[in-house]
């Protein structure tokens, strides 16, 4: 068996701020590429980035450019696409998706001199469109998850992996889901080889290769020391999974297809496990010592090859492979990011300045229209609109990142001219009280609880939680016809429930796992 390592980099994360990005590239990425330099030389690897990501790497840490430059020249590390802002591909026309995935393949002929061959597909988010807007813009391998497809249907409705859909079946998943009910055998054909027949395309134009939550989430929380996550236990399951039928060819498997950033941070652990979003994308002292503990680990099972050699070098399957509309990664939709608060604030403005630019396209000189679209895709990038709020992790989406999605879409309204905003049928005050009431709500009744029975310092910070509380609550200033929600306002009220929730002790944020 080979074997497949994919680090997904990706700056314009949840919850990381511009201030934050050498942090997390020095950390992190250049973790990554001075440690197969040094330490681990002769395995390969693979490195994924965003447009915007490179872009960034190339501005703030040139340095560490060249240092991923060298790996690829060298052969060591294959470079992997995906569109430039991070956006979710279903959600938007197939068009805009075009647009957003050209915009990062200029970045990387302009930064790295290539165009890769294989793709990210953010999230995996599914839509019948997203397979030509991959292999329209030139990529040949795209990678997506085992558990859409064994969870999907035919072109004529048909369960393609019946005995996994009838127990695994998701209906209306509100947020990611790792609830695995079918023993998947190791010795899963689907997790070896890639598909060359995906269906609504001509046999062989895009091969796919699918990860695994069954594995990669172990990786995560191998990298963050998560309880039961040890080395020994990540390489029995990588063994198990590794299983071939007598008399099959070599096959190869993805052991990690997930976020670079846990590679030399915490990322989001502390946040999703820990409940305490204060310590995200710390350093994480071990990360160079369980990265060669790991790669050493597998070595011994079998060599590291790329994505591309996988999808090509394999034999591929003959099985015809689908994924349903709407699907993303981790049990999840691609509709939990589209149905946030926010992104239903944002939408319907992002609509508006769409039309007007189909309106008026032809009227527009070269470099102003694409300007347009760059600025208007870049507004469709999903962790401006994410995580979602629900009762169990009553979540607010980060200021920086929704006034990058801000800006942008301002920035191509601007380009156009503007745009008769009354007529939106939006209410920043209404999305505010969506985003941040409930885990407001769990503020106050800690206060409440300290002020009744705490110490006297509890009681003070408890009292004074309460008025921030209730001072960033009043929205008087907000003109009653307001049809956008201006970055500022936003920041100075998440700004104070950060402060509040901090005074109190902190809430519970992240119920869901």
């Amino acid at each position: 068996m080979k074997y497949v390592s994919i680090y997904h980099a990706n700056l314009n994360y949840a919850y990381l701020p511009e201030r934050r990005y050498e942090f997390v590239i020095r950390r992190s990425y250049e973790l990554i590429f001075d440690t197969y330099r040094e330490k681990l030389p002769n395995d390969k690897y693979v490195f994924e980035a965003s447009g915007y990501t490179i872009e960034q790497m190339a501005i703030k840490t040139p340095d560490v450019l060249a240092k991923l430059k060298a790996a690829i020249a060298a052969g060591q590390c294959e470079f992997m696409g995906s569109p430039y802002a991070h956006p979710m591909l279903p959600n938007f026309p197939e068009e805009d998706g075009r647009w957003a995935i050209k915009f990062s393949n200029d970045i990387y002929e302009k930064y790295l001199g290539l165009k890769p061959k294989s793709f990210w597909n953010p999230e995996c988010g599914w839509r019948s469109y997203v397979k030509n807007q991959v292999a329209d813009n030139g990529y040949r391998n795209l990678l997506q998850e085992f558990e859409q497809y064994s969870r999907s249907l035919d072109a004529d409705g048909n369960p393609l992996r019946p005995e996994i859909y009838d127990v695994e079946k998701i209906d209306n998943s509100q947020f990611y889901n790792f609830d695995f009910k079918y023993d998947l055998p190791g010795t899963e054909k689907a997790l070896h080889f890639p598909f060359k027949n995906l269906e609504g395309m001509a046999p062989d134009t895009l091969r796919v290769f699918l990860r695994t939550d069954r594995i990669a989430v172990f990786g995560v929380r191998y990298f963050m020391s998560h309880p039961g996550h040890s080395l020994d236990n990540y390489v029995e399951l990588i063994k198990k999974f590794s299983a071939q039928n007598p008399g099959e060819e070599e096959g190869a498997m993805l052991i990690y297809a997930d976020d670079a950033e846990y590679v030399g941070t915490n990322a989001w652990y502390n946040l999703k496990y820990c409940n305490d979003p204060d310590a995200i994308f710390e350093a994480m002292p071990d990360a160079e010592e369980k990265l060669v503990a790991l790669v050493e680990a597998v070595r011994e099972l079998g060599e590291f090859t790329t994505f591309d050699s996988a999808c090509n070098e394999l034999p591929a399957l003959e099985d015809k492979i689908n994924f349903n509309d709407n699907m993303s990664w981790h049990g999840g939709q691609a509709s939990n990011w589209s149905g946030t608060p926010m992104a239903k604030l944002l939408r319907p403005w992002q609509a508006l300045v769409r039309e007007k630019l189909k309106d008026v396209e032809d009227t527009l000189a070269p470099d102003v229209l694409e300007a347009v679209w760059f600025h208007l895709t870049n507004s469709y990038n999903s962790d401006g609109q994410w995580p979602p709020t629900t009762k169990a992790s009553p979540h607010f989406i980060f200021p920086f990142n929704y006034a990058y999605n801000f800006q942008n879409l301002l920035t191509a309204e601007m380009l156009l001219g503007g745009v008769d905003r009354s007529s939106l049928d939006t209410d920043p005050v209404a999305t505010m009280k969506a985003v941040f009431t409930m885990q407001q709500d769990l503020v106050l009744e800690k206060a409440e609880r300290l002020m009744a029975s705490g110490s006297a310092q509890e009681q003070k910070d408890a009292a004074f939680a309460k008025e921030l509380i209730a001072r960033s609550r009043d929205t008087s200033g907000i003109a009653p016809d307001a049809k956008v929600l201006y970055p500022a306002e936003y920041e100075v009220r998440a700004e104070a429930l950060i402060k509040a929730r901090q005074l109190v002790g902190g809430v519970i944020v992240a119920g869901d796992k």
